[in-house]
């Protein structure tokens, strides 16, 4: 149950930073981005938590494995700390919580 936690917590931080990108630099991308993110992570993290674990966990790696690709250039390249390195921190988080957590609760 804590790895659905965790999500929930990612989800709402990258919806968070997706806005912060609208309002910064007027990005309706990253609104969209953030927003679109945002939700699937958190559904992903209910059904974690509503006993469709193994889709919420597949959903949710697929998705933080993606933000990390995403965000690991800027990071890295043009040594970008913020959006970039903190979006990559945060997904690579997300992606050592949900292997740790890979295996669902017992009674799910």
């Amino acid at each position: 149950m804590t790895t659905a936690w965790i999500i929930l917590v990612y989800g709402i931080l990258v919806a968070i930073i997706g806005a912060y990108g609208y309002f910064k630099a007027s990005s309706v991308p990253s609104l969209i981005a953030g927003a679109v993110s945002g939700v699937i992570l958190l559904a992903a993290s209910f059904a974690m938590m509503r006993g469709s674990y193994r889709l919420g966990w597949v959903a949710a790696l697929a998705l933080a494995i993606l933000l990390l690709g995403r965000f690991a250039r800027p990071a890295f390249a043009e040594h970008q700390l913020w959006p970039g390195g903190v979006m990559v921190a945060l997904s690579l988080l997300a992606v050592v919580a949900l292997l740790v957590g890979r295996n669902a609760p017992s009674g799910m």
